[in-house]
């Protein structure tokens, strides 16, 4: 699912003046019944939302426990906007293009007025209906 960043990355990115702009958690469920809860975030420097990938080895690193998720979340991170929790099959996740197997088309949506760096570019925003 998606791309990853290592957690050193994102904290090099908030360090250098990066925010996450969104954070979506998927709830993977095991054959014996327990919940890996995956975070993806959208960080301000890049585009599309990234999870986070294992310090040693390939896949992504998950949280059985949601209260550490979201402490993590709220106290390493500096995030502390909304997080949306959705079961792994959930329909919803489709409009999360970047969240979905690698080569799906992904947007970024600029949050301010704040000059991009070189070699950004972001799309318009549609038009109201």
């Amino acid at each position: 699912m998606g791309d990853t960043l290592g957690e050193a990355d994102l904290r090099e990115g908030l360090l250098r003046g990066g925010r996450i702009e969104a954070a979506v958690v998927v709830a993977r469920r095991d054959p014996d019944g327990g919940v890996d809860h995956v975070p993806y975030l959208l960080p301000s420097w890049r585009r599309g939302y990234v999870a986070i990938a294992l310090f040693r080895g390939p896949g992504v690193r998950g949280w059985r426990d949601l209260d550490r998720l979201l402490r993590f979340l709220r106290d390493d991170m500096s995030y502390k906007l909304p997080v949306s929790l959705h079961e792994e099959d959930c329909p919803r996740l489709a409009r999360l293009r970047s969240v979905l197997p690698r080569g799906a088309t992904t947007k970024h949506v600029k949050a301010n007025d704040s000059p991009l760096p070189a070699g950004v570019d972001v799309p318009d925003p549609p038009p109201p209906e």
